[in-house]
C-alpha cells in the first residue's frame, strides 16, 4: 500500500477526529457555560419549559407516597416564595440565561417536541463527544450524534441567519459562522463513514473485532 494510501486511511480520520473536536468543545461550552441576555417575553418561554432538573424532580414526585408528596410541596412552595421575595429586593431583572437557551428558542418554534430535552442533548453531545473524538472512543456514535446535532444548528440556526444574502455578500463572521458549522457536519460524516482510524480507543479496545 502507497504512503497516500496510508495516510487517507490511518492519518485523516485521525485529523478530522481533531478538527471536529476543536470546533464542538468550545460550541459545547459557550452553550453550557456561557450567558447572555433574553427580552422578558423570551425568558418566560424558557421558565415555562422548566428545566431538566425540574423534569426529573416531577418525575420522582409522581411515585411518591401522598404524605411525602405533600410535605415537599410545602417545603417547594416556601422556597418559592423566599426566592421570588430575594428577586423583588435585589431587583433583578437583568433576564441573563445560559446561550443554550437560544437553540431551545428555535426548537420550541419549529415545533420540535421536548425542546429543552433536545438542546441539552445536543449542548452535553457537543461537550462530551468532542473529549471522547480525541481520543477516538464510541467514535461512530458521537459522529452521528454530532452529524444530528450539527444539521439542527444549521437548520434552525445558522441558515436563517446567512439565507438573505447571497455568500459572497456575507459579513466576514457570518462567513466563518456558517462555514465552522458545515465543517462540522462534513467531518461528523465522514467519520461517522470512515471511522475512527488506526491512532484511536476504538482500534485498541476492539482491535479483534477489526481482526475478524
Amino acid at each position: 500500500m502507497s504512503l497516500s494510501q496510508n495516510a487517507s486511511l490511518e492519518l485523516a480520520p485521525l485529523f478530522a477526529r481533531i478538527v471536529l473536536a476543536v470546533i464542538v468543545l468550545p460550541a459545547g461550552y459557550v452553550s453550557i457555560f456561557r450567558t447572555s441576555n433574553f427580552s422578558d417575553q423570551d425568558t418566560a418561554r424558557i421558565e415555562a419549559m422548566g428545566s431538566p432538573a425540574k423534569m426529573i424532580e416531577e418525575s420522582v414526585e409522581k411515585i411518591k407516597p401522598v404524605a411525602l408528596r405533600e410535605e415537599t410541596q410545602g417545603e417547594s412552595e416556601k422556597q418559592d416564595n423566599e426566592t421570588k421575595d430575594e428577586s423583588e429586593k435585589s431587583g433583578a431583572g437583568s433576564n441573563t440565561m445560559r446561550n443554550l437557551n437560544h437553540f431551545v428558542l428555535r426548537l420550541d418554534d419549529c415545533k420540535v417536541p421536548q425542546p429543552l430535552i433536545v438542546g441539552w442533548v445536543c449542548a452535553i453531545a457537543e461537550l462530551v463527544g468532542g473529549f471522547i473524538l480525541l481520543v477516538g472512543l464510541f467514535t461512530r456514535w458521537f459522529a452521528l450524534l454530532l452529524f444530528i446535532g450539527g444539521v439542527f444548528h444549521i437548520w434552525l440556526i445558522t441558515w436563517p441567519q446567512v439565507r438573505n444574502a447571497l455568500p459572497w455578500e456575507w459579513q466576514q463572521d457570518k462567513m466563518h459562522l456558517f462555514a465552522s458549522a458545515l465543517t462540522a457536519v462534513l467531518m461528523s460524516l465522514s467519520l461517522l463513514l470512515t471511522g475512527p482510524g488506526r491512532f484511536s480507543l476504538d482500534r485498541l479496545i476492539f482491535a479483534k473485532h477489526h481482526a475478524d
